[in-house]
């Protein structure tokens, strides 16, 4: 092989690799062992993988891509600071509960059984009423099994 294109041939793998695995991270459940966990009223415990700015490819996607949720579990976007939050379900697999908290981690608005989209132009759900700083997105029918309403609040606590 020429010394041009075996250069244009190691880029081109080191490229190849960097999109592997920066696709496996941003694809896949935290590997970092750190969730959290938010109680509800009635006691369901809920483990929730976290979507922050130190993740800012999650905030975007959040569960797209993904094929299921297991069952108690969900994602949790944390965001900067509280404002009229926006979510898609753009790429999303499976339909989904969508739940807004304030600072106070109290209910704003849901949104039951949110359809899947692989279109480009997908439906927005939000914003809430007041501003939010968490959103949650769990397995649809979740909202409906927990009866949960405005105004309930929830517990969080990280898990190590």
């Amino acid at each position: 092989m020429e010394k041009p294109q075996a250069t244009r041939f190691a880029i081109l793998a080191a490229l190849a690799f960097a999109l592997l695995m920066a696709g496996s991270y941003f694809m896949s459940p935290n590997q970092d062992g750190e969730s959290f966990i938010a109680t509800f009223p009635s006691g369901t415990q809920l483990t929730l993988e976290v979507a922050d700015n130190e993740r800012p490819l999650m905030l975007i996607s959040g569960l797209a891509f993904r094929d299921s949720l297991a069952s108690n579990s969900g994602m949790l976007f944390i965001y900067d600071r509280a404002d009229f939050h926006l979510r898609n379900t753009q790429q999303y697999r499976f339909p989904v509960d969508i739940i807004w908290l304030d600072d106070a981690k109290r209910v704003l608005m849901m949104v039951e059984a949110a359809t899947p989209c692989v279109c480009q132009n997908c439906p927005t759900y939000g914003p809430p009423p007041e501003k939010a700083r968490y959103v949650i997105e769990t397995q649809a029918g979740f909202v409906r099994r927990e009866r949960l309403v405005v105004g309930n609040e929830l517990r969080f606590a990280l898990r190590m």
